[in-house]
C-alpha cells in the first residue's frame, strides 16, 4: 500500500493498543512502526533498476524478520519509556502487531511480498486492492485526525479507533468478495470459449475495487479482459488475445536480469520490441487504458536495453492512466 496508508493505519493501530497508557506517543511510534518495512527503498540508491524492484518488499518484509525485530524494537521503547505505564507487553504488541498489518496490507497489493525471505523467493499477493485506494484509506485518515485533536484522556478515543478500522477493515472484505466474482466471471468467460487456461489473476484497477482486469494465461499468450461489479449478473466479459512473443527473450543481453523479471511478474508478462528495444511487460500491473482499447499497453513496461533508465517504470503507467479521458472512460466502464 501508499505510505499514507501505513502511517494512518500504524497511527489508528497504535493508539488502540496503547493510548490509554502512554497517550498520542503510541500513535507516532505505531505510525513509525506501520511505515518501517519500507525502509528497504533506500537500496534503490545502490543497486540496478532490476534489484531494486525484485530486493523492494523482500527481507524487511519477511515474517520471520518481523517475529523477530519487533520484538526486540518494541523490548527497546519499553526501556526507553519504562517510566511511563506503558507495559512492556504492551510495546512489543504495538510493534509488532503494526509491522504485521503492514506485510498484510502489502500483501492484498499486486506486487507480491516476500514472507519467507531469506529461505524462499516466493513473492506473496491476494491482488485485492489497488495500491493506493482512497475509500480504505480515508476512514483511518479522518480517524487518525480525530485522535490528534481528542484529549489523550478523552474516554471516545477506543471508539473512534474501532471505527476508523472497522469500516476501513468492512471496505477490505468487500475487495476480497469482488476479487473473487472476477475470478469467477473469468472462468465463465473461458468456459463459453472451451479454453483451458493454465492460470488465471484478476487485479483492480486504478484506484476502485468496482472494475477489474482479469488475465487467463494460455499456450503462447493471455486471455485479458475487464468486468465491472455493476455489470449484469448474466453479462460475461470480452476477452482479447495478447501474444507472450517470448521468442523475443533471445534479444536480451543480461539473461540472469531477464530471469529476476520473469520472477517479479510471476509469470505473467509479455515482450515487445518497440524501435528496436525490447520491452518486458509485467500483465499484473494492468494496462494504461485497456478499458477503451483491449491492445493497450501494459501500464508496467521495463526497457530490456543495457543502461536504460528504469528508475520510474511503475509511476510512468500510472501517470498515464490519470489522463482525463482515461479516467472518464474508465467511469463509464465501470457502469457509472
Amino acid at each position: 500500500m501508499d505510505s499514507l496508508t501505513h502511517i494512518v493505519a500504524g497511527a489508528v493501530t497504535g493508539d488502540l493498543i496503547l493510548g490509554r497508557k502512554v497517550g498520542k506517543k503510541a500513535m507516532l511510534f505505531g505510525a513509525i512502526a506501520g511505515s518501517a518495512p519500507d525502509i528497504d527503498a533506500v537500496l534503490n540508491f545502490f543497486v540496478s533498476d532490476v534489484d531494486s524492484l525484485v530486493m523492494h518488499r523482500g527481507i524487511t518484509h519477511s515474517i520471520f524478520v518481523a517475529l523477530t525485530i519487533g520484538p526486540l524494537l518494541g523490548w527497546l521503547l519499553w526501556k526507553w519509556f519504562k517510566k511511563q505505564e506503558g507495559t512492556r507487553l504492551g510495546w512489543i504488541a504495538l510493534v509488532t502487531i503494526n509491522i504485521l498489518f503492514h506485510l498484510f496490507l502489502d500483501m492484498c497489493t499486486v506486487y507480491g511480498t516476500g514472507l519467507l525471505t531469506p529461505f524462499s523467493e516466493q513473492r506473496f499477493s491476494w491482488d485485492t486492492i489497488f495500491v493506493a485506494d482512497p475509500l480504505y484509506t480515508i476512514p483511518l485518515l479522518i480517524a487518525s485526525v480525530v485522535l490528534l485533536i481528542l484529549k489523550s484522556d478523552n474516554t471516545t478515543r477506543a471508539r473512534v479507533a474501532i471505527t476508523g478500522l472497522i469500516l476501513s477493515s468492512a471496505y477490505m472484505t468487500f475487495a476480497f468478495y469482488a476479487h473473487a466474482k472476477a475470478i469467477g466471471k473469468c472462468e465463465t468467460a473461458l468456459q463459453s470459449r472451451n479454453i483451458n487456461a493454465t492460470a488465471i489473476i484478476a487485479t483492480p484497477t486504478l484506484m476502485n475495487t468496482v472494475l477489474w482486469n482479469i488475465v487467463a494465461a494460455d499456450t503462447g499468450g493471455y486471455w485479458n479482459g475487464y468486468w465491472s461489479v455493476l455489470d449484469a449478473e448474466n453479462e460475461i466479459p470480452e476477452l482479447t488475445f495478447i501474444p507472450q512473443q517470448a521468442y523475443l527473450s533471445d534479444s536480451i543481453q543480461s539473461k540472469e536480469d531477464l530471469a529476476k523479471m520473469i520472477q517479479f511478474a510471476n509469470g505473467f508478462y509479455t515482450l515487445t520490441n518497440e524501435e528496436g528495444k525490447i520491452r518486458f511487460n509485467v500483465l499484473r500491473f494492468g494496462q494504461v487504458s485497456g478499458w477503451i482499447d483491449p491492445t493497450s499497453k501494459c501500464a508496467f513496461s521495463f526497457d530490456m536495453t543495457p543502461g536504460a533508465d528504469n528508475s520510474m517504470v511503475v509511476q510512468q503507467g500510472r501517470i498515464e492512466t490519470t489522463k482525463k479521458e482515461v479516467l472518464e472512460a474508465m467511469v463509464e466502464r465501470m457502469g457509472f
